[in-house]
């Protein structure tokens, strides 16, 4: 399967962005994300470019960003448009806030991380295949490991009748489990056997997307935002088409309970892994039922490669490197 040297991840929900500057830390780096004068999400690193002072603090004026300590005005482009203190003075084109690519699509804002490459030369945002004339609930978690621990997690299926015994796990009875992985353009479907037929599956999207459609009409999603090493934000959401308010609440009620009931309990699990960072356990020894995620490291082990060769020609032909970093 091709994977492409640079990847784009959905690391904020389209309702977090709102009138305000959102600052948060995502692959251990301090963004703000913020909406242009046309409604357009962008985003910089948190750090005005004059004194350090975090962007995420300051306010929106005119289809800008301005700094909270001096007023410093940034536009969508990262320039600088406005020094209050010096008037008129003629602002240096290098003074600009530091931008980063992103895309607003699925109801996801998408940071892309790889190779700096112009805007147009972009690959397209990941599918996000949920059924359509779908709406959905939200419920956003922080789990307290490595963004590839979780994604490992949920497409596992020998956990369930241990770790979910008393929700989940109570529908399967034999912990016998075999694994047939489909791949498929960007990511691949785990299904777990009984005598040769389907008895649950979910799907993957790389590099942070995890769906499980259940029917046309009802459908799980998982999306794995990078906070840190440590620390990764999950944005659940349960797609469905019931629109009567009243029966939407408790669908959403439903959903938020479920979501906590179900995923703390893989929390707990997930917390005690060593080490944290999939790409360093060299040491797990895994076994035929852990298909899917022999599948999720070769994915990811290829990607890693391709960014590290793309790298070295950047470097041997002198081009500008990127601030953006494999993930």
């Amino acid at each position: 399967m091709k994977v492409s040297s640079g990847h784009w991840y959905a690391v904020l929900s389209s309702r977090e962005l709102s009138q305000r500057p959102v600052g948060t830390t995502r692959f251990g780096d301090r963004l703000v994300f913020w909406r242009d004068g046309d409604g357009k999400a962008v985003c910089f690193d948190d750090r005005c470019p004059h004194r350090g002072a975090a962007l995420s603090q300051g306010r929106l004026r005119d289809g800008t960003l301005a700094c909270p300590y001096h007023g410093f005005r940034y536009d969508a482009s990262g320039r600088c448009v406005e020094v209050p203190a010096e008037g008129t003075w003629h602002i240096p084109e290098h003074f600009r806030a530091v931008t980063r690519h992103v895309e607003e699509k699925h109801d996801f804002v998408w940071l892309w991380r790889g190779p700096e490459i112009a805007a147009e030369e972009l690959p397209p945002v990941p599918q996000f295949p949920v059924p359509g004339g779908t709406i959905y609930g939200e419920y956003i978690q922080h789990w307290p490991t490595h963004y590839t621990r979780c994604i490992e997690g949920v497409i596992d299926h020998s956990h369930l009748p241990f770790v979910h015994r008393k929700s989940l796990g109570i529908f399967i009875r034999n912990p016998l489990t075999r694994i047939k992985v489909d791949p498929f353009d960007g990511g691949f479907r785990s299904n777990m056997l009984r005598d040769d037929r389907v008895m649950h599956h979910v799907d993957f999207v790389y590099p942070n997307v995890w769906i499980q459609n259940l029917s046309d009409r009802w459908t799980m999603s998982a999306t794995f935002a990078p906070i840190d090493d440590t620390t990764t934000a999950v944005y659940n959401r349960w797609h469905h088409k019931i629109r009567v308010p009243l029966l939407r609440s408790l669908v959403n009620l439903w959903g938020r309970f479920s979501v906590f009931l179900v995923f703390h309990e893989d929390m707990a699990i997930l917390a005690t892994q060593r080490p944290a960072n999939t790409d360093a356990a060299t040491a797990d020894k895994l076994v035929p039922s852990d298909a899917a995620q022999v599948e999720f490291r070769k994915m990811r082990g290829q990607y890693q490669k391709e960014f590290e060769d793309v790298a070295k020609q950047m470097v041997s032909t002198d081009r500008p490197r990127s601030a953006s970093k494999a993930g």
